[in-house]
């Protein structure tokens, strides 16, 4: 007899990609401080090692820097935006 296992959900947290403030270790919390160039190549990266991967619901922050980091990812076009998740 083979015995069954249950199915437990798994989740996944991704943080927003580098900001100016974040390089400099300040917090940015609800202020809507864009991603930097190297925040963009980090969301891309991040798209790079979940290619593939499908996800049953996605949600994001509706704070732009987190907007963006998911569509660069290649999760936009399925992210919920839930206020919520703002810091």
């Amino acid at each position: 007899m083979t015995a069954v296992v249950p199915t437990r959900p798994l989740v996944w947290v991704l943080r927003h990609g580098e900001t100016e403030w974040s390089q400099n270790g300040r917090h940015t919390g609800r202020t809507d401080i864009p991603l930097t160039p190297a925040g963009r190549d980090q969301a891309r990266a991040v798209g790079r090692l979940l290619a593939g991967r499908v996800f049953s619901l996605v949600l994001v922050s509706p704070l732009s820097r987190a907007i963006e980091t998911c569509r660069l990812a290649g999760y936009g076009d399925q992210a919920e935006v839930d206020d919520d998740l703002r810091e």
